[in-house]
């Protein structure tokens, strides 16, 4: 079974075809959706990529490449899964792919384990709140982010059942801030909560959500050795051991 097939077959369900008709859904709304200039009609947004079944999920404000979540694409993206593994080496010029890998580095070596080659698809899903395309994740307003997760990002995170989060960027952080700490006080720049741990609610799991900078975010050093390390401090040696995927 490819992995393409074994991922339609893990989010063949509901929360699958929701997710899937999102962006044409609040095109539709026109005006009455704070999504509507993100959404493009014509246009499915990938779910993610990775394992589902991974005990870390990396959640971004928005797809982090707009021209991916066409049809066509997302049905390629299914069938080569497995081709995004070059996006992961130490050469590639995408920031993401390089920020996560060195954040896994991180949490490895704070468990004393050596990062695998595999690590950034087998160990770590990779999501976002806003299903809806857009090319620059900082443009996303914070309705959007608010009712996309309610609508969305909720159940895929129910499914998938993640034992740690990490929350990239400010709409993702600021909305998870005020979902768990029901103030402002303390809130501040992503810059000084870089690392900052919440325990966020998960259907009736409490789970920790670590908060990062995005690594498209310009002129700020990501010290994604700090992310790891909170991690590390978080996760379990055993997790980071292989496992088989299983259908939901």
């Amino acid at each position: 079974m490819s992995k393409g097939q074994q991922y339609l077959q893990f989010f063949g369900s509901d929360t699958l075809k929701r997710l899937h008709g999102c962006a044409i859904a609040e095109s539709d709304r026109g005006a009455d959706s704070p999504c509507e200039r993100l959404a493009q009609p014509l246009r499915r947004p990938q779910v993610g990529f990775g394992n589902p079944q991974a005990p870390i999920v990396f959640i971004s404000p928005s797809p982090l490449d707009a021209a991916s979540a066409s049809n066509e694409a997302f049905a390629e993206w299914l069938d080569h899964e497995a081709a995004l593994e070059h996006h992961m080496t130490a050469d590639a010029p995408q920031p993401y792919y390089q920020f996560v890998r060195a954040v896994l580095l991180g949490a490895r070596r704070r468990l004393g384990q050596k990062l695998g080659k595999h690590d950034v698809l087998d160990f770590a899903f990779h999501t976002w709140a806003v299903r809806c395309p857009t090319e620059n994740p900082d443009l996303v307003i914070d309705d959007a982010v608010n009712q996309c997760v309610d609508r969305h990002l909720q159940s895929l995170l129910g499914s998938i059942a993640p034992q740690i989060v990490v929350a990239m960027g400010g709409p993702v952080a600021r909305h998870l801030w005020w979902r768990t700490m029901k103030t402002w006080e303390g809130w501040g720049p992503m810059s000084t909560l870089h690392g900052r741990v919440l325990d966020i609610q998960i259907g009736n799991r409490t789970v920790p959500a670590i908060l990062s900078v995005h690594p498209f975010q310009r002129g700020v050093d990501l010290h994604p050795e700090v992310i790891g390390r909170a991690l590390g401090d978080r996760v379990r040696p055993e997790q980071f051991q292989p496992r088989e995927l299983k259908a939901a």
